[in-house]
Order: structure tokens, then sequence, then C-alpha cells
């Protein structure tokens, strides 16, 4: 599908639009107030059905049925494997610059979420929004999903909003961003990028919640 220059600039407003509206419920993500807590989740589950509605009729999701099969799977699995690569690596270069932890880790650990709402918006809201974003509309539909050039472009503008506070986090995001494009450039399914960012932020969110 060749769109025009046009187009493709409304796609990336479209794009930016749709992480604005995903920052929206940040100023009371740490609320103590039951009521409160309750019309966040629901706000933020609203968010990201929506945002799925929004892809399948971008044509960029074509259902989670896909994930039946073992190359689905297995494609996943390689995924995580490399952003925990890129991680570590990523980790040991913080060290090195006598850094302990992200600005963006930080920030989720000062808050003191509660946990439904810590599951909520890392492990549903954040990687929907963030693939059909990054992945989706940037990569499909600005650039093209074959594109190195969009790939380099959404892993960089990935790691920019997850603020980076050092080269080692750079890496980190950056990195991240890289392995969730790279499985998507493969596959053209979105959907094994949604569930690999799921299953990479439902391990970082487990060690905040039990360590």
């Amino acid at each position: 599908m060749r769109l025009s220059l046009f187009q493709r600039f409304l796609y990336f407003g479209l794009a930016f639009l749709i992480l604005y509206i995903e920052q929206l419920p940040a100023i009371y993500l740490g609320t103590k107030s039951t009521n409160l807590i309750i019309l966040l989740i629901i706000a933020m589950l609203l968010i990201s059905g929506s945002t799925l509605y929004l892809g399948k009729r971008l044509g960029l999701l074509k259902g989670f049925k896909l994930l039946n099969f073992k190359k689905a799977w297995g494609a996943i699995c390689l995924t995580c494997l490399g952003i925990l690569l890129v991680a570590k690596i990523g980790t040991i270069v913080m060290i090195e610059e006598g850094i302990t932890n992200t600005a963006n880790q930080k920030v989720l650990e000062s808050i003191h979420m509660n946990p439904i709402i810590l599951i909520t918006h890392s492990v549903i809201m954040a990687p929907i929004v963030e693939e059909v974003v990054f992945r989706g509309i940037l990569m499909a539909r600005v650039f093209n999903s074959n594109s190195i050039v969009g790939l380099i472009v959404s892993s960089f503008l990935f790691g920019l909003v997850h603020i980076p506070n050092s080269i080692g986090a750079w890496i980190i995001y950056s990195g991240m961003g890289l392995a969730l494009a790279t499985v998507y450039r493969t596959t053209k399914k979105l959907e094994y990028s949604i569930m690999a960012h799921m299953f990479n932020n439902a391990l970082a969110v487990s060690m905040m919640l039990f360590l």
C-alpha cells in the first residue's frame, strides 16, 4: 500500500495523539483512593481496547488466534531472549557509568502504584499502545514494514519516550525497540511483538512486586 506524504504525516500525528492519550492517566497513577483506582483501571482498559480496535481497523492486526501456532511462540520467545540480552548489556554499561537504575524505572518505583494499576498500566496498556504506535503505525504506515529506516527510527523513538538517562538506558530501551521491531519486520504480525512486550513487562513488574 503506497501512501502519499500527506497521509504519512497524518499517520505520524495519529501515532503521537495515541501516545498522548495513553499518558493522560499518568497523573493519577499514585492514587490511594479506591474509587479513583477503579476508574483509572477502567480508563486504561478502555484505552487498550480502543487501540486494539483501531489497529484492527487500520489492518495492522489479524487477531490473536495467530498465537495458536508453535511458530508464533518460537518467534515470541526468541524476541524475549533478545530483549533480555540487550537489557543485560545495557545494565552492565550503566554499572560502568555509575548509574544503578534507569530514569523510567525510578519514576515507576517512586510513584508506589497500587499493584493492580501497575499491572494494568505496564503489562496491558503500555505494550498494546506502544506496539500499535511504534511497530504498527510508524513502521507499517509512516514508513514501510520492510524499511530499515522505519525500523531504526521506530526503535530510536521507542527508546526516547522511555526517558533514557544514560548510554546504558539507551541500549536497554532502544535495544528492546529494535528486538520488537525485528520480529514485526520478519513476521508482519503485530500480535507477536505485543505478546513479547507483555511478557517482558510482566517479568519486570513481577520483580518490582516481589523483590
